[in-house]
């Protein structure tokens, strides 16, 4: 299965490939402020396969607390995307399907997650292990590195 959204502009676009239907995947709500301040609800799927499109422009990078990965948001329409991190062949990342109008996950019971006790260790672990392997189409974005800082 593919999932396709874009941010509310359309500058910012994400496919994300799955053999899971949504609800076997779940979602999950992050309790930090960020992610509640954008009410973001996020997916990922070690299995799968997450390609971002967009120009480097279009995109604002930003990071918080522990600098282990980079937020993406849309410099037009501000809305938050994806969090990303590693670099070259090993990027990985969790996907907003709220700021991605993602609709097949919005009927989903959400399962709230508190990360505020990891170590930086155990957070970049725990996030290559369970986000989803990412690429981008632009060259320039998929030669950065994402985190940590």
């Amino acid at each position: 299965m593919i999932h396709s959204g874009q941010c509310h502009c359309g500058k910012l676009t994400a496919s994300f490939e799955t053999q899971k239907t949504p609800a076997a995947l779940g979602v999950r709500t992050c309790q930090c402020a960020f992610c509640r301040a954008h009410g973001a609800v996020n997916i990922s799927d070690p299995q799968g396969v997450t390609t971002i499109d967009c120009a480097p422009a279009d995109v604002e990078r930003y990071t918080f607390a522990l600098r282990t990965a980079d937020f993406l948001i849309c410099k037009s329409c501000g809305v938050y995307v994806a969090a990303v991190m590693g670099e070259g062949e090993k990027i990985v990342s969790t996907l907003n399907v709220v700021g991605l109008q993602m609709k097949e996950f919005f009927d989903i019971d959400e399962a709230p997650m508190d990360y505020g006790a990891e170590t930086t260790d155990q957070r970049i672990a725990r996030r290559y292990t369970k986000w989803t392997p990412t690429h981008f189409t632009n060259p320039d974005l998929a030669a950065a590195n994402f985190g940590p800082h």
